[in-house]
């Protein structure tokens, strides 16, 4: 009898475990079920907002064409209101437009003060990526014919590029491989004060 006794309660706690187990994997699901669902409505209500991004880039581009502008055909390909340049790009460009009227070219450092202060271009104004919104409207012309923006290696200029082209800028050119691959004249606090970086061979 007490055998039988202690088989039924062995058997009663399992089945409880058991239970409990199933109990615990359906709260589980049903928290991964509401977790899913949360993500879906929360994309479903990005998607008119997605859809305003990409298309607006393509908006302003027909706008500047239809009053007579020229637009990039990378421009309109990638969907950016900026082109992606290269470092010896860039300075090719400046270099051809060293003999305009001042403020036609302007080259924008997006990096911090203390990096701006160690290695910057010569003649690079500093915005740093941080104050750009507060700053754009006072520091970087929209008359400019062409607005260069550098950074280190090309990420934080692209972020500044994208947020200077949706606020109306359309001059914009991204240094993407930054001012490591420039190879024109560099100046600064660190140890050389004002070098000049040799061409690769």
């Amino acid at each position: 009898m007490g055998g039988l006794l202690l088989a039924l309660a062995v058997l009663g706690v399992a089945v409880a475990w058991l239970g409990v187990r199933r109990f615990l994997k359906l709260t589980k699901d049903v928290t991964q079920l509401k977790r899913d669902q949360y993500y879906t409505e929360s994309r479903l209500k990005r998607i008119p907002e997605e859809i305003r991004e990409a298309v607006e880039p393509l908006r302003l581009h027909l706008a500047k064409i239809a009053t007579g502008g020229r637009v990039h055909p990378e421009m309109i390909l990638h969907g950016r209101l900026y082109q992606d340049v290269s470092a010896d790009e860039a300075q090719r460009i400046m270099e051809r437009a060293a003999g305009q009227t001042p403020g036609t070219v302007l080259l924008v450092d997006v990096r911090t003060p203390r990096e701006y202060a160690v290695k910057r271009v010569v003649g690079a104004k500093l915005v740093p990526f941080e104050e750009l919104e507060a700053r754009y409207k006072s520091d970087i012309s929209e008359t400019a014919e062409k607005v260069f923006v550098y950074c280190m290696g090309g990420e934080r200029s692209r972020s500044a590029c994208d947020f200077l082209s949706r606020r109306g800028y359309t001059n914009l050119y991204n240094v993407r491989d930054g001012i490591q691959a420039w190879r024109g004249a560099i100046e600064g606090d660190g140890e050389r004060s004002l070098i000049q970086i040799q061409p690769r061979i």
